[in-house]
């Protein structure tokens, strides 16, 4: 697996991308506040809700980080011809939006840029993650953080298993390798696990009535 130039370019390019603070722009514009200092401190489409108290903002910044991402992903497959470059491009757009350089390393926990990968990729991780979702959403806690890394864990550990015929039908278009995707979306869960793991160390301090961390 030989790395060139355009695979670095379309890696370095999809950070940047996924670098830009979408949900902090637009709360900044439309409230005047800072997300980094507002409601769970998370750069995304769910605190953008909480702290602007209206649907349409985090609905909008849930499209834009979605969009985001595939815009990444076609620029990737501009400028590289291979399938592991454009999938090192999925990974980075993720890691760019949780760990946004425009923001010192904040950022948000990687969910819509992931949709976004999976929407110009192969639709089936998405899928497998709503329903791995729903079932731990229904089955462990009501609680979206729970449910969230119910959701990534199950995702990583059924597309490893997920036999290459069924993963190449549904690619969204060639070139396509599955031993490289199937790394890509064990790598971005990964990425979405780390950013999980401070709510849901609240989520136990609560539980066990201790008071919030700081």
């Amino acid at each position: 697996m030989d790395v060139t130039i355009g695979d670095i370019v379309a890696s370095a390019c999809s950070y940047l991308i996924g670098s830009i603070p979408v949900a902090w722009i637009v709360i900044r514009l439309t409230t005047g506040k800072d997300l980094r200092h507002e409601g769970s401190t998370n750069i995304g489409a769910r605190n953008s809700y909480d702290v602007s108290g209206k649907v349409l903002i985090g609905v909008l910044v849930a499209l834009l980080d979605i969009s985001k991402a595939i815009f990444a992903i076609a620029l990737a497959r501009a400028v590289t011809d291979s399938f592991h470059g454009v999938a090192a491009a999925g990974l980075c757009v993720v890691l760019g939006h949780n760990w946004s350089i425009f923001l010192k390393g904040r950022g948000g926990r990687g969910l819509a840029p992931a949709a976004g990968v999976a929407l110009a990729l192969n639709p089936l991780p998405l899928i497998l993650w709503l329903i791995m979702y729903a079932t731990g959403y229904v089955a462990i806690r009501r609680n979206v953080h729970v449910g969230s890394v119910s959701g990534t864990l199950g995702t990583a550990i059924l597309v490893v298993n997920t036999p290459g015929a069924l993963l190449h039908a549904l690619a969204v278009s060639e070139p396509f390798v599955t031993l490289e995707f199937k790394l890509a979306v064990v790598a971005i869960c990964v990425a979405i696990l780390v950013r999980h793991i401070e709510p849901i160390r609240q989520l136990l301090h609560q539980e066990r009535g201790e008071p919030k961390v700081q």
